[in-house]
């Protein structure tokens, strides 16, 4: 398995034959393969799992670079990439994570919860490893853009914070939770489900008075963040403070339009101000509500799509969707290959 810097000079190796169109049969090949439909990235990976296999055997054997036998193996390759999956890929730490992430997601489908997390706590050291090679600390979304979204991290990491949460292992969700802070730039990125991890492990790791100092220490430097307000009113409920939950969220919603960054929080501020007795102001949320609803009733989205964020949030496992293989029949029925199909979109 190669590592990453390994898999990245051997791209540029890759590119490097195509703009210098030397040894033709690169472009040509390359070339084919967009044609039948795979991207300029997985024809570049695909090339470059030839090039490494010729590197290695020019090493290992000592033998000069052989353009014929190149030229054979890119065409032994298109021909197996044409006819079904191949296995030429570059494979690096990336791929041993990803078998691992998706092992876990298959066994928390099957409920079987602890050998899932067993699973992310390998792919969660792999992942930590894989950072540590970063140059520089980079945004989340930068690191998912440098590997083409090929993989949801992003999607992964909030499941594995639910997961140790659903399996009240507080401690071990503290920590991820500070390590993913710590590992990526956040300045133009929301953080907030993972700060909300912290706090909301301490408050049911039983230490109450911490949690809530972390949150009000939190929201005083983002009196904004939807998702903090709305937690830390859920703890200060669960606790038996309704007063200061409704309190919590009053200061940033009344007086305000209701709208989709807010409009849970409005939610909540009407269910809160009705149980503390205050119907008033319970009806004035209502009408926010009510204005809120008739102002997107022209969009162009399914009902059950616009009132999923009234709902308050609950720890749930989340199921990735299953991968579509170039060669597998086009999802649209079209009677296609999918990398012929709707895949080349």
């Amino acid at each position: 398995m190669a590592n990453l810097r390994l898999k990245k000079t051997i791209l540029e190796v890759v590119d490097n034959q195509l703009k210098v169109n030397n040894p033709p049969c690169t472009k040509n090949i390359y070339e084919k393969l967009l044609d039948a439909g795979y991207s300029k990235s997985e024809a570049k990976d695909k090339i470059g799992a030839v090039a490494l296999t010729e590197i290695y055997d020019i090493l290992k054997a000592g033998k000069s670079f052989d353009e014929a036998r190149y030229q054979k193996s890119l065409e032994e390759m298109l021909q197996q990439s044409l006819d079904f999956e191949d296995n030429h890929h570059i494979k690096t730490e990336w791929d041993e994570w990803d078998k691992l992430v998706q092992n876990g997601y298959e066994c928390i489908d099957e409920q079987k919860y602890e050998e899932g997390l067993n699973f992310w706590g390998e792919a969660w050291l792999i992942f930590q490893s894989i950072m540590e090679q970063q140059s520089k600390v980079i945004p989340l979304l930068g690191l998912m853009e440098e590997l083409d979204y090929v993989y949801a991290i992003d999607a992964w990491l909030q499941d594995y914070e639910m997961e140790l949460g659903n399996a009240r292992k507080y401690e071990e969700r503290i920590a991820f939770c500070r390590k993913i802070i710590e590992l990526f730039d956040w300045q133009y990125e929301d953080d907030s489900c993972f700060q909300c991890g912290i706090g909301d492990s301490l408050f049911y790791e039983g230490k109450k008075d911490e949690a809530f100092c972390y949150y009000e220490k939190w929201l005083a430097e983002n009196p904004q963040n939807s998702n903090g307000i709305n937690a830390f009113s859920w703890i200060l409920f669960e606790n038996g403070d309704a007063e200061k939950a409704y309190s919590v969220i009053r200061r940033v919603t009344w007086g305000a339009s209701c709208n989709v960054d807010n409009s849970t929080l409005f939610m909540r501020a009407k269910q809160l101000a009705n149980y503390v007795g205050k119907h008033e102001e319970s009806e004035w949320y209502q009408q926010q509500l009510d204005k809120f609803e008739e102002s997107i009733r022209s969009w162009e989205m399914d009902e059950d799509e616009i009132f999923d964020e009234f709902t308050a949030p609950k720890q749930i496992p989340v199921v990735k969707a299953e991968k579509i293989y170039p060669n597998d029949p086009c999802p649209c029925g079209s009677g296609k290959k999918y990398k012929k199909c709707c895949g080349r979109k």
